[in-house]
C-alpha cells in the first residue's frame, strides 16, 4: 500500500469521532483500537503500533484534539484532517468504515458525531452514507 500517511494522519479522524460528542466511552475506545490497528496495517508500511501504543497516542493527543475541535477553526481543522485521504479510494473507504464503526459502537446518536460522518461522506464523494445510523427509540 501507500507510504504517504503518518500515524497522526490515520489516528486523528478516528480520535475525532470519539472526542466530538464530548464523551469518551469505553465501547468507542475499544472500537478505536480495533479500527486503528486495521487501518495502520493497511495504510502504513512497517507499522509497529500495537494496542498499547495506539491508546497511549490517544491519551497523549486527546487534550489537543479536544481544544482544536472546540476552537473557532473547528471546520478548517476537520476539513484538513479529512481531505488528507480524498484521492485514495482504498484509504477513503477504509477510513469511512472505521469512523462509522466507532460512531455506532456506543449505540447512541450524537448530532456532532453524525455531522462529522456526514461531512466525511460528502467530502469523499458519497451521495449519502451507505448505512443509516439511528438513535435509541
Amino acid at each position: 500500500m501507500s507510504d504517504k500517511y503518518s500515524i497522526r494522519d490515520i489516528l486523528t479522524p478516528l480520535a475525532l469521532t470519539i472526542i466530538i460528542d464530548n464523551k469518551v466511552r469505553d465501547p468507542e475506545l475499544s472500537e478505536f483500537i480495533v479500527q486503528a490497528e486495521g487501518l495502520l496495517d493497511l495504510l502504513v508500511p512497517d507499522n509497529e503500533m500495537d494496542s498499547e501504543k495506539i491508546i497511549a497516542w490517544f491519551r497523549d493527543n486527546e487534550a489537543d484534539l479536544t481544544k482544536r475541535i472546540k476552537s473557532s477553526r473547528k471546520n478548517t481543522f476537520v476539513l484538513t484532517t479529512l481531505t488528507r485521504f480524498k484521492d485514495d479510494d482504498i484509504a477513503v473507504e477504509a477510513m469511512y468504515d472505521a469512523m462509522l464503526a466507532i460512531s455506532i459502537s456506543d449505540k447512541e446518536y450524537h448530532v456532532d458525531e453524525s455531522g462529522l460522518i456526514k461531512s466525511a461522506a460528502a467530502l469523499w464523494g458519497y451521495t449519502r452514507p451507505p448505512f443509516k445510523v439511528t438513535g435509541k427509540h
